[in-house]
C-alpha cells in the first residue's frame, strides 16, 4: 500500500454557519447576534444577487479577493427524446457556479506550510 492515504480514509473537516459565525466573533470581538445578522444579510443578498440574472445579463459577484460567484440564465429548452419520440421541454433555470483563481489557491498552499 501507498504511503499518500486513500480518498475514503481522509478526514474531511466541515465548517457550519454556526462555527464561522463563532471564529468571526473571536477574531473581530464583536457580538454574536451583530455577526450573525451580518452573516445573513450578505448570504440573502449573494442569493438575490444571484438570482437575478436573465437571458439579456449574467452575474458575477467577486466575494473575497479571488473567489467569484457566478450566475447564468439557462433558457428554456426543447427536445425530442430519440427513443420514444417524445417532446420534452427543460424549464429555464439559473446555473451558478464558483471560481477560485490560481492565486488564491496558492495562498492556500503557503498558509499551509
Amino acid at each position: 500500500m501507498s504511503n499518500s492515504l486513500k480518498t475514503q480514509d481522509k478526514i474531511k473537516h466541515t465548517y457550519t454557519k454556526d462555527m464561522l459565525i463563532r471564529s468571526i466573533v473571536d477574531a473581530c470581538h464583536k457580538d454574536m447576534g451583530t455577526v450573525r445578522s451580518v452573516y445573513n444579510a450578505l448570504e440573502e443578498n449573494i442569493a438575490r444577487l444571484l438570482s437575478s440574472a436573465t437571458p439579456d445579463a449574467d452575474v458575477s459577484i467577486r466575494l473575497f479577493e479571488g473567489i467569484t460567484l457566478d450566475s447564468t440564465f439557462v433558457p428554456e429548452k426543447t427536445k425530442v427524446n430519440n427513443l420514444t419520440g417524445k417532446v420534452i421541454t427543460s424549464a429555464s433555470k439559473i446555473k451558478p457556479k464558483a471560481n477560485i483563481t490560481r492565486s488564491y489557491r496558492n495562498k492556500l498552499t503557503t498558509h499551509n506550510k
